[in-house]
């Protein structure tokens, strides 16, 4: 894994957006940087940029603090908790983000992105959740997934968690450091915060607490065990044997339920039935009725498609009606067009006079304005320029007015700090004089509380070994009397045992199944040919009901081939026809234009002169200049000739387009039924497809064929009928003897059952036995070594006392544990420790401020009185520009006035514009109203014309309508309202009229079924009626609910009876085997009991110290092993070793001393940097585990080291980068940074605000 390039923007002080390129430019080549920059200028903030992108956490933030306070002002409603992440955006921004290019362990490269911004992109909103984004660099494409599987994907291409990518690429080299040199009691904190060995406590105290609650699970089983209660043999027999009478009185009664249920439901059908008949032929009398009340609409339908022929006139006359309307209202709205137009040309006229008239006089005005609006324009340039200089000198003494304030209030705010300081300081002394005597503890709280921790765990421990000691020993006393209690079971189970096997060798229970299994075999048959015969009678009747369909729809189809026959013939007669009249109609029309070409000469032949040439013909002679009455004629005998093709025309035409219409729809509707026909017949191919398995079961002797008639399939039918009957009874007496045998082998089944449980109980209790003589030598085991842990405990508790008084000085920690309790005391001694570090530490702070306050509050003073001054000059030059400006003014004024000299211009030369193009637009409307007056009378003649000739056409369309009329003998207003029905209502009526033939057929059908269901059922009906005589019940419905209650009543009371039995039966079964479940989990729990007490006395502790001690003694001792390979590379003389007897310290082999034993507190500045550096890399190393990692940094460590040791120091830094690596420097050593080439600068600009820059 390698870091490639890093981003970001409004990060803490890093406000200006960056980019820093690990793998190309100058930091590519350069294997070792330095990140530079003052104290708090954002050094460490570009390695919370990188861990943010990457895993949405910062290593300077505990994401698991719960209850943080928040931040923020107080009056500032979107203040977040103080381990938030979101609080680096940039106070005042509304978003940041930052993004980490990466090389995966696969090679592949990724660009990991993190967002956050406030509501509304507003500076003041509120923080929204951030946002972050997985995208690869190769293909383009993003991460799809939730939040926690996109840190999944990351965690799974970097191979590192957070905490091991913390640990192994930000190395905690100072951490190390400070390890080697802490004392004994500090130093387990240290190690166990570097390697996150916090899991080994944990699971130190999660085996402590297991091993409590197996204990307690083991005392529960144990108890339960002594509150079950165990029936006799005698009493279950009895118990049994009653409940065997108590059923066969209860089978009895349903028998004798059943039977009557069975003729009850007969009867209940038979008067079903004759409902059905009667609902039936009620409905098929409402279909003839709905039949009969339809005949008139039959006749409307034969008149409407009698009357389609005259359609076309209809609409003809329709059309011309409607035409002649429209040109009545065309005529009326072009001679009030006319009137408009003329009365336009009038306006248009005086308009454009009025407008050249208000030319002239504009042209006038501007000729005297223009010499005085130059003159003014002199002055105002003047006035401008002073303006500028008033303007700038105006700035500047707002500015000095503005930095005068600032300083003001700087200065005051720093002499209100000095005040505070000093205040605090005082405070402080004395608040740290009166707590002298806690200095002791205080200084070594950490190995205080380990001592206190060390003294209750094991105080603690010794009483959890007296109250398992004391468990013990009662455990032993109650193992006694179960010994006794099994002993005396195992007798009782031998005797039961030899009852039951002289009860199952009375029953042949193999011969009883053989019997059983072959009328079961006789029972499917019968029942499988039952079935069988009702799927043949259900799909036959199916059969009948497609036949009678399939009948209607050949007649139906029938019908409309002759129809479709007739159109077809006369289409092919009309189409000739209609081809010879278009070619006669398109003739005449040709002469008819050509005549009208002539005789649209007329208005040059008044002209025409004697002896002159005529233009067209060149003749000297002109007959016809005066009158041409033979072409007269001529046009109009054409006109009647072109009239009389073109009506004969459309009436063939509409013939034509009728037939076209109405012949598609009989064939789709030919096609329609051809297909419900064949649909049909399908569907009874289908049907008989299907059921012919079936009735070839059924009809062995001769198969129905596919073509058979309704009669056949009738008496068929019939036949069938009366076989299921058959086949009912039969399956009644196989029942009733099945039912019977079952009982017999029940009995011996329950009986071979029970030998099995006896046999089974008897082994369970030897069992049990045997464990209760293992659990009695274990017990005793166990007691020996309580013993022993209880004198390792109070040699603990004494000697952590002895160790407590001395740094007490006294025994007052004991007393004041009493008097408050552990978690009192522990709180308070926190609370003491926390408030005297920190008043020391805030001591230190308040003196460093005062020192650092005095020469601000000097050179804030001098600045002011310097400011102040520039003001006054400033403000003088201002008063002097003022005036200049005013005299200007006034001399301006008495020219022209105080307007403004560009808008007084701009406004005449648009006034002269305007009304110049006022006056072209005038004169274009002068011109367009003598057009339009033109074209409204052209108008106007052209709509007369029009009207004259559809009133004619109007004329002839009435006298055909009236013929069709006398033909069909129809009143005008009969044959519209037979006309004005569509074809969609056409089709509509025939499908309605059609579907109530439909609905009577198939009433008559079902009521023929329903009537020869009531035949069928006759027969049976009678056996039911005849059962009630016999049995002298009235067919009353009262009388017989009130025997079917009776009956019920005495079941319920037996089943009662039946379920308290068995109850008892079961309840006494459930005990026995409750006891036997509890006594295998008390064995079980045993076992775990014993394995989980074994691992606490190994590694469990209530404060998990033990194995967090032996952990972090294993865990030092693999760091030591890698720290030295890491040292023959950086320093071969030094070796690493663990202290004999002390688990936690290091001692250091010197190699050029002959192997000498050197404590560490004697290594140098640079040998302690070399140490502390191999630690810290051997950490990486353990958390990467096998993983190759191309980054590191190291953010300290370096402000301590003299010149030779910072040189031995980067020598390291660079063998280091020798092998592959790529290494980053934080600090702000000076020496440091000149000795590394390549820097990334992190430097302050002021207000907060910093910027990264590439140097080197």
């Amino acid at each position: 894994m390698k870091i490639l390039a890093l981003r970001g923007e409004n990060l803490a002080s890093l406000q200006s957006k960056f980019e820093i390129d690990f793998a190309g430019g100058r930091l590519g080549e350069a294997g070792l940087f330095a990140i530079t920059g003052k104290t708090g200028a954002g050094k460490s903030t570009l390695l919370d940029a990188i861990c943010l992108a990457l895993y949405d956490r910062i290593p300077r933030l505990q994401s698991n603090k719960k209850n943080d306070a928040e931040i923020g002002r107080d009056s500032d409603e979107n203040r977040i908790k103080a381990n938030d992440v979101r609080s680096i955006l940039s106070r005042g921004k509304a978003e940041a983000f930052t993004e980490v290019d990466f090389v995966a362990n696969d090679g592949s490269h990724w660009r990991s992105h993190w967002h956050v911004r406030r509501a509304r992109g507003r500076a003041e909103g509120r923080v929204q959740a951030a946002e972050q984004w997985l995208e690869n660099l190769d293909t383009g494409q993003r991460f799809a997934g939730k939040k926690q599987e996109l840190q999944a994907e990351i965690e799974r291409l970097i191979g590192l968690t957070f905490e091991q990518f913390r640990r192994a690429v930000m190395l905690p080299q100072g951490e190390f450091a400070a390890f080697l040199k802490a004392g004994a009691d500090d130093r387990a904190a240290l190690l166990e915060r570097m390697t996150g060995g916090e899991i080994y406590g944990q699971l130190s105290v999660a085996a402590y607490e297991r091993a409590r609650v197996e204990k307690q699970a083991l005392t529960q089983l144990q108890d339960k065990l002594g509150d079950i209660a165990l029936l006799s043999d005698d009493e279950k027999q009895l118990l049994s044997t009653q409940c065997e009478q108590l059923k066969q009185q209860v089978q009895q009664l349903d028998a004798q339920l059943n039977e009557f249920k069975q003729h009850q439901q007969t009867l209940k059908t038979e008067s079903v039935l004759a409902a059905r008949v009667a609902e039936t032929q009620l409905k098929y009398t409402e279909v003839q009725q709905q039949k009969e009340q339809a005949l008139p609409r039959y006749e409307q339908l034969t008149l409407i498609e009698k009357a389609q022929p005259a359609h076309r006139d209809f609409s003809l006359l329709q059309q011309v009606s409607s035409q002649l309307i429209k040109i009545e209202q065309t005529l009326v709205l072009t001679e009030t067009r006319l009137a408009t137009e003329q009365q336009k040309c009038v306006d248009a006229d005086l308009q454009a006079k009025q407008a050249t008239e208000a030319l002239n006089q504009l042209e006038q005005e501007w000729q005297q304005l223009e010499p005085k609006i130059k003159e003014a324009a002199k002055w105002d340039q003047q006035a401008d320029g002073l303006r500028i200089q008033l303007t700038e000198q105006e700035n500047v003494l707002q500015q000095h007015s503005v930095v005068v304030t600032e300083q003001q209030q700087h200065l005051q705010v720093t002499q209100q700090q000095q005040q505070v300081q000093q205040q605090r300081q005082q405070q402080l002394s004395d608040v740290l004089k009166k707590s002298d005597s806690f200095k002791n503890v205080a200084e070594q709280y950490a190995s205080v509380e380990d001592n206190l921790q060390q003294y209750l765990a094991a105080h603690r421990a010794y009483s959890v070994l007296r109250k398992e000691k004391l468990q013990i020993e009662f455990e032993q006393e109650n193992n006694q009397q179960q010994q006794l209690v099994l002993e005396q079971q195992v007798q009782t189970l031998q005797v039961n045992k030899l009852d039951c096997e002289a009860q199952s060798k009375t029953l042949d229970l193999e011969q009883l199944e053989q019997q059983q299994t072959q009328e079961r075999a006789q029972y499917a048959e019968k029942q499988q040919y039952r079935d069988v015969l009702r799927q043949a009678i259900s799909g036959t009747k199916e059969w009948v009901s497609l036949l009678v369909q399939a009948d209607k729809l050949q007649i139906e189809q029938h019908e409309l081939q002759g129809v479709l026959a007739q159109s077809e013939q006369r289409l092919t007669v009309l189409q000739p026809e209609l081809d010879i009249l278009s070619v006669q109609q398109k003739e005449v029309e040709y002469m008819l234009q050509q005549s009208r070409a002539v005789m649209n000469l007329g208005d040059y032949r008044n002209e025409l002169k004697d002896e002159e040439a005529c233009p067209l013909c060149g003749s000297l002679e002109h007959p016809y200049a005066i009158s041409n009455p033979v072409v007269d004629g001529l046009l109009q005998s054409q006109q009647q000739r072109l009239q009389a093709l073109t009506k004969q025309l459309q009436d063939g035409d509409v013939e034509r387009r009728h037939l076209q219409q109405s012949l598609p729809k009989d064939q789709q509707r030919l096609a329609l039924l051809k297909t419900e026909y064949q649909q049909l017949n399908l569907r009874i191919e289908q049907l008989y497809a299907q059921y012919e398995s079936i009735l070839k079961t059924v009809n062995s002797a001769e198969l129905i064929p596919s073509h058979a008639d309704l009669q056949t399939l009738n008496q068929q039918l019939a036949l069938w009928q009366q076989d299921v009957e058959q086949a009912d009874n039969d399956l009644r007496t196989l029942q009733q003897s099945g039912e019977q045998r079952q009982q017999q082998i029940v009995l011996g089944r329950q009986l071979q059952t029970q030998l099995q449980q006896l046999q089974q109980d008897e082994s369970l209790l030897t069992k049990q036995l045997h464990e209760l003589a293992q659990a009695t030598m274990q017990w005793q085991e166990r007691l020996k070594s309580l013993e022993k842990q209880s004198a390792t405990q109070e040699e603990i508790r004494t000697s952590r006392a002895n160790t407590l008084n001395e740094q007490y000085t006294s025994n007052v920690w004991f007393e004041q544990l009493k008097a408050q309790g552990e978690e009192g005391f522990f709180q308070q001694l926190r609370h003491d420790v926390q408030c005297f570090m920190t008043n020391q530490r805030d001591l230190l702070e308040s003196e460093k401020l005062l020192a650092e306050l005095a020469p601000k509050i000097a050179e804030a003073e001098t600045l002011l009185q310097n400011t102040q001054k520039q003001c006054s000059t400033t403000g003088e030059k201002v008063t002097l520009l003022k005036k200049d400006i005013q005299q200007i003014w006034l001399q301006r004024v008495e020219i022209i006035g105080e307007s403004n000299l560009q808008q007084v211009e701009q406004q005449h030369k648009q006034t002269l514009k305007t009304q110049q193009e006022s006056l072209t637009q005038i004169q274009a409307v002068q011109r367009q109203s003598g057009e339009a007056q033109a074209a409204a009378n052209a108008a106007l003649k052209s709509s007369q014309q029009q009207q004259v000739e559809t009133q004619e056409e109007q004329k002839k369309a009435v006298t055909r309508w009236n013929e069709w009329q006398q033909k069909l003998t129809l009143t005008e207003q009969q044959l519209t309202a037979l006309l004005s029905k569509d074809d969609a209502w056409l089709t509509q009526e025939r499908e309605a009229l059609k579907l109530i033939e439909q609905t009577l057929s198939s009433a008559l059908t079902v009521l023929v079924e329903r009537e020869q269901a009531v035949i069928e059922h006759h027969a049976v009906a009678a056996l039911s009626h005849q059962w009630l005589v016999q049995h002298e019940l009235a067919e009353d419905s009262e009388q017989q609910a009130e025997l079917v209650a009776d009956w019920n009543n005495q079941k319920n009371v037996l089943d009662e009876q039946v379920f308290q039995h068995r109850q008892q039966l079961e309840l006494a079964k459930q005990a026995e085997l409750q006891s036997g479940e509890l006594t295998q989990q008390r064995i079980k729990q045993q076992t775990q009991t014993e394995l989980w007490l074994q691992m606490n006395e190994l590694i469990g502790s209530a404060t998990g110290n033990k194995f967090r001690t032996l952990a972090q003694g294993l865990t030092l001792q693999q760091l030591v092993i890698l720290a030295n390979e890491h040292l023959q590379d950086l320093a071969p003389r030094y070796a690493l070793q663990p202290v004999p007897g002390s688990p936690l310290a290091l001692q250091v082999i010197d190699h050029d001393m002959g192997d000498e034993v050197r404590s560490v507190e004697s290594l140098s500045g640079g040998e302690s940097f070399l140490v502390s550096l191999s630690l810290a890399l051997a950490l990486a190393s353990l958390a990467a585990d096998t993983r190759q990692l191309g980054s590191l940094f190291i953010d300290e460590g370096f402000g301590t080291l003299d010149p030779e040791s910072l040189e031995m120091a980067l020598a390291c830094l660079d063998a280091l980068q020798a092998d592959g690596r790529q290494i980053g420097v934080i600090s702000h050593v000076g020496t440091l940074v000149e000795r590394i080439g390549v820097q990334v600068a992190v430097e302050a600009v002021g207000g907060g605000r910093s910027q990264v820059s590439i140097k080197g």
